[in-house]
């Protein structure tokens, strides 16, 4: 039953993400699911609920994947450079859930279906924000506003991994991945630290 549901939502992210909620129906998603019909409506009762759980429980699954890949001993700025490659990477793994959370039409969507997007896009960016604050409080990262920080790198992931999606042949992911992070460090370490992410990419780079 449960690996039904998953296979369920991961139909459901692919089908919105390519014609909207509005677009989107029940038929096609049990299709791409391989379902019945009936199968789908014993799991989820509207199609408002459907997306509610695919965007809900697919955020959360992404943010407990980078948490735990990102239990490590690194230091500081390693740890900060792998916090954007996680990123990107699931951006682009879970590319049809990325582009249902950061760009669906809201207009006519159920009010408790929109709060559920906002509070998870709110955990979302919590998240990244813990993150940073571990660096703040260390003096590696610059005294600034953490959740306006996090909304700027969520937003910058956002917009380049949709690039690599749009345009493969344009852009690498690995060279997405140096460009935010020398980007970032320099706009958001501190100065000793931005000078060891200068070193870190020169020696990377060899």
């Amino acid at each position: 039953m449960k690996e039904t549901r998953q296979n369920i939502l991961i139909a459901a992210a692919r089908v919105f993400s390519e014609n909207g909620f509005h677009q989107a129906k029940m038929d096609d998603i049990a299709a791409v699911a391989g379902v019945s019909k009936g199968t789908l409506y014993y799991n989820f009762e509207s199609k408002s609920q459907l997306f509610s759980a695919t965007v809900t429980e697919g955020m959360d699954d992404i943010i407990e994947l980078i948490r735990a890949n990102l239990q490590s001993e690194l230091p500081f700025i390693e740890h900060f450079k792998k916090l954007i490659d996680l990123n990107v990477s699931m951006y682009l793994e879970y590319r049809d859930l990325a582009r249902i959370v950061f760009n669906e039409v809201s207009s006519g969507i159920d009010e408790s279906v929109l709060r559920d997007i906002e509070r998870v896009r709110g955990r979302f960016i919590d998240f990244i924000a813990e993150q940073l604050r571990a660096g703040q409080e260390d003096g590696r990262i610059r005294p600034c506003d953490l959740r306006l920080a996090s909304v700027t790198v969520t937003g910058m992931i956002d917009s380049l991994a949709n690039l690599v999606v749009r345009y493969p042949d344009s852009v690498t992911t690995d060279e997405i991945v140096d460009f935010l992070f020398m980007f970032l460090a320099r706009g958001l370490l501190s100065r000793t630290e931005a000078e060891k992410a200068t070193a870190l990419f020169s020696s990377a780079g060899k």
